[in-house]
């Protein structure tokens, strides 16, 4: 199966093909030396197919090849010099061949040149707009960025194409046609003038950007119009994709509340990566251009994570501002003191409350709010039946940032887990879930990794070969890749995607739309006697839960959500704390079979998935269900309306829509004046 590739081998392949493409000079040099054309046109053919695969088969080869200064352009560049020095050494080629190619090469380099100074002034031009929005239309003439295809990678795309002239001339010695190393030579010229013509436009169309004052003018009309009570704010210091997740997971919610919404974003790699959704969204990058963006109805702001940007918008007076984090667990995240600069912290449960009285009241238990977790609403409860093959999801944690956050299973006992899990379940599925950034910080939590895909992936290849269990249907397969295809291009902002003329609302319908018809695909696709590792958007998190008989994970918001389903659960303490301390420190642990490098509660979780009447956890889990989400946890999006309609109502009691919080300045009359400034 192509989702368990070992990432093991995929490493492996990336670090010979790195040393490979290093020898490929070294026998271009041997070339040169020994005058001898089949080993340099060899060597030539090789160092551009290793070009080629190279980032696909490790990206980190890359980088290691740049961190000692042969990066791309010098290793095409020296590959040139090394050419013109055999052509000229051996005297094979004909002297308007090694002109022609001379000549090429250097228009090719001076339109690499103008194509990147272009390219440098056309997305400086687009960094400078104050704003940039999406389902907000700012009645502006903005020209587009150039489409992926001039813009993805295009430094690379260029490099390249010196091929035609390199090869050319090669080819016009070995079989003695001076025309075929002209032809290349006008190939390359040919496509470094395209390359040009083809960006030139995008360049002058930017000269005619309109300016801050005018998009910022723009922006609060659009505002105005949309007129949004209630605002989510997000920022995170790492953009990337595996950090998107903590505002993406409240997007559904937004969408659901009576009053007109609108998210706000600080980083613009965050507009890309943001998901489908019907609300408003808009991107200020600069502090002071959020200042100058009114929002004069706004009255309540929430947060789904701590980030140092967020005091630009704290700094709003007539805003009620709420921290709603991004998951409900007992990490030091969820309860850091950070979170007292807020007017109110919302959390699942009583649990959450309890987190923040630890602090001894640097958070006052006034600020606290428990509105359930919206999330979970649609999380199947247990059905209390005997599972003769279960499905068991393993959904470790990540190392964290530091080793003081360090949760992960998967270092310690990852490996050994799953090999227990094999044993006792012969036949039943292994739903892998890792979180995304596992690996991210520690070399041997992704070592560990690569080696727990390799050992499902090698036993799905076993149930294959021996127990009759059938491979994934072909056809369900091909169906599921082109749905992929299709969603990552709905979802793809490029100026050439075909989802590029949607609005905002038919985006949404047709991407839920073809999630659902996935999901479809991948239940008929997949036998529930084949493990399965679940790495991206698709299947969620909610729908491993619902797959699943039973949990194994780490100490993080994965578990509170899964509690609701009232179904078995161990959780990780990989770093061995004695029980009470453990039981005193994690909220969860109560209702939990306490997993430590014994593997005793995997055993302990088996047989009460296989004996449902004998679990001794039954009903600790159905308390901690309440403690942690709430009594009503399963009408938690209404909860959560409540509490917004609540607070904006006490929001806009003190500063009215349209009123802002005016500065006290004090009267100096009738004070005395201090000796000094007499003086001054």
């Amino acid at each position: 199966m192509a989702r368990l590739e070992s990432l093991r081998s995929h490493s492996l392949a990336g670090r010979v093909s790195a040393v490979a493409l290093v020898l490929s000079y070294a026998l271009l040099t041997v070339g040169v030396a020994l005058k001898s054309m089949p080993v340099f046109l060899g060597a030539i053919v090789a160092g551009y197919v290793l070009e080629l695969a190279l980032p696909y088969v490790h990206s980190s080869a890359l980088s290691a090849l740049r961190r000692i200064q042969f990066g791309l352009s010098a290793r095409f560049l020296l590959r040139q010099i090394l050419l013109l020095g055999f052509l000229a050494y051996t005297g094979l080629a004909a002297q308007w061949v090694s002109v022609a190619l001379v000549g090429a090469l250097l228009v090719l380099f001076n339109a690499q040149l103008a194509y990147g100074v272009g390219m440098a002034y056309i997305k400086r031009k687009h960094r400078a707009l104050p704003v940039t929005a999406r389902a907000l239309d700012l009645g502006l003439s903005i020209p587009s960025l150039p489409p992926d295809m001039l813009s993805r990678r295009y430094a690379r795309k260029l490099q390249f194409a010196d091929a035609p002239a390199m090869l050319g001339a090669l080819l016009s010695v070995v079989l003695g046609a001076e025309a075929l190393g002209l032809a290349g030579a006008a190939a390359t010229t040919l496509f470094g003038l395209v390359a040009v013509a083809a960006v030139f436009p995008y360049a002058m169309r930017v000269r005619r950007m309109p300016t801050r004052e005018e998009v910022l003018e723009a922006a609060n009309r659009a505002i105005d119009l949309h007129r949004p009570r209630v605002g989510v704010y997000f920022s995170f210091a790492s953009v990337g994709k595996d950090f998107m997740y903590q505002v993406n997971m409240w997007l559904e919610t937004l969408e659901e509340l009576e009053q007109p919404s609108l998210i706000i974003l600080r980083e613009r790699r965050s507009m890309s990566l943001l998901t489908a959704t019907t609300v408003p969204v808009i991107c200020v990058p600069k502090a002071d251009d959020l200042a100058d963006l009114a929002l004069p109805d706004m009255r309540v702001v929430l947060y789904p994570g701590n980030a140092g940007k967020n005091v630009h918008m704290l700094q709003r007076a007539e805003m009620k501002h709420v921290f709603i984090g991004h998951g409900d667990s007992d990490k030091l995240a969820s309860s850091n003191r950070a979170s007292k600069t807020y007017d109110e912290i919302w959390v699942a449960g009583e649990a959450g409350r309890a987190r923040y009285a630890r602090l001894r009241g640097a958070v006052s238990d006034e600020a606290i709010v428990e509105v359930g977790r919206p999330q979970v609403a649609s999380v199947e409860q247990a059905d209390g039946q005997a599972k003769e093959h279960p499905t068991i999801l393993y959904a470790p944690t990540w190392e964290g940032w530091t080793s003081d956050n360090d949760y992960t299973s998967v270092t310690r006992m990852g490996v050994a887990l799953v090999k227990r899990l094999m044993e006792l379940n012969p036949r039943g599925r292994i739903i892998y879930r890792p979180h995304p950034l596992l690996g991210h910080r520690s070399p041997e939590a992704a070592a560990a990794h690569r080696e727990i895909l390799a050992l499902l992936q090698e036993d799905n290849l076993r149930r294959h070969r021996d127990l009759g269990v059938p491979e994934p249907d072909p056809q369900m397969l091909r169906r599921m890749g082109e749905l992929k295809e299709h969603i990552d291009a709905l979802l793809s902002r490029s100026p050439d995607s075909p989802a590029h003329h949607l609005s905002e609302q038919e985006r949404v319908v047709q991407v839920r739309e073809a999630y659902a018809r996935w999901d479809e695909c991948y239940r008929v696709a997949y036998s529930e006697q084949a493990h399965f590792v679940s790495t991206g958007r698709l299947p969620t998190l909610i729908d491993c839960f619902n797959a699943s008989a039973a949990m194994i994970s780490d100490v993080s918001s994965v578990v509170s959500d899964f509690v609701a389903s009232g179904k078995p659960f161990a959780l990780g303490n990989p770093q061995g704390l004695d029980e009470a301390e453990f039981l005193r420190q994690n909220t969860a642990a109560g209702a939990a079979f306490i997993l430590t490098e014994d593997l005793a509660a995997v055993d302990q979780l088996w047989e009460a998935v296989r004996a449902p009447e004998n679990d001794p956890l039954r009903e600790a889990r159905t308390v901690l269900r309440t403690f942690l989400l709430g009594e009503d946890y399963q009408a938690s999006p209404e909860l959560f309306r409540k509490a917004t309609t609540s607070l904006l109502a006490r929001a806009e009691a003190l500063f009215p829509p349209g009123s802002v919080a005016e500065p006290i300045i004090p009267s100096l009359k009738g004070r005395p004046v201090l000796e000094g400034q007499a003086q001054g």
